[in-house]
């Protein structure tokens, strides 16, 4: 019989971000400009954030762009579906 031996922590544990964010300093620049005209693409925003700053945000970060938007426009899709929707209590408090 085999002693019992504690099991080894799988590796599909979500570890985090493994880089630095590439838009830490201009992520509430860049939501401003997405809440503004929500129908703007990734490229359109990440050409306008080149001309803004030459030089420090490459064409390689498109698609963490890609990325945050789809983030950003889920929410923005849940909070017009939910966002205007008012809690109606099921059952009237009494009142005497």
């Amino acid at each position: 019989m085999k002693s019992a031996q504690p099991r080894k922590p799988s590796r599909s544990k979500k570890r985090g971000r493994r880089r630095p964010d590439a838009f830490a300093l201009v992520t509430k620049e860049l939501q401003a400009w997405f809440d503004e005209e929500p129908w703007r693409t990734s490229r359109e925003l990440l050409e306008r954030l080149q001309a803004e700053r030459p030089g420090q945000y490459p064409d390689q970060l498109l698609r963490t762009l890609q990325r945050r938007l789809k983030i950003w426009r889920k929410e923005k899709a849940h909070a017009m579906v939910f966002g205007a929707m008012q809690f109606e209590p099921a059952i009237e408090p009494m009142t005497n």
